[in-house]
């Protein structure tokens, strides 16, 4: 059975992209503070806590989604940002890339972890704009030894689709 083909996004240029940051409270300075570091315009930047609903009226055309969802106990946290991406769907462009990173709850974020969170993020959004798997960029050693202490300090970060 041959993969249906799916609709790919343009690379996304940070400094002109609308971007929608939604998340836990705690976890917003962190993930704002990323986005700039990042090269995010924060005049185009929209942050949304998760427990704050968007106006039902409000709509946006937002290239980029980044939730972030810290994860207490046996909380199910990928229900909880599929929730979340529901949530924000009328702030976002239809093919918008939608990046989700989950956080144990006893996770700290320290500086390195947030640098290091920063990068595999950007590595998202350049796999999610990959007209196909062989462009998709390459991860070196030093991005995996990254994403594996992101594992196992207990940080997950992945993309999502919401069907339309």
């Amino acid at each position: 059975m041959a993969r249906t083909p799916r609709e790919r996004h343009e690379p996304i240029d940070l400094g002109a992209a609308e971007v929608v940051l939604a998340g836990t409270q705690e976890l917003l300075p962190v993930l704002r503070a990323a986005a700039v570091r990042a090269g995010v315009d924060a005049t185009r930047m929209r942050v949304v806590g998760v427990d704050d609903l968007p106006d039902p009226g409000e709509t946006g055309d937002a290239e980029l989604a980044v939730i972030a969802i810290r994860r207490p106990g046996d909380d199910p946290a990928f229900h909880r940002a599929h929730e979340a991406a529901e949530l924000i769907d009328p702030l976002l462009a239809p093919n918008a890339v939608r990046i989700v990173v989950t956080v144990s709850g006893v996770t700290r974020l320290a500086p390195k972890i947030e640098r290091t969170l920063t990068s595999e993020v950007l590595h998202q959004i350049g796999a999610a704009a990959a007209p196909t798997g062989r462009d998709r960029p390459f991860r070196n050693l030093r991005m995996r030894l990254g994403l594996a202490a992101l594992k196992t300090s207990g940080v997950r970060v992945f993309r999502i689709t919401i069907g339309h």
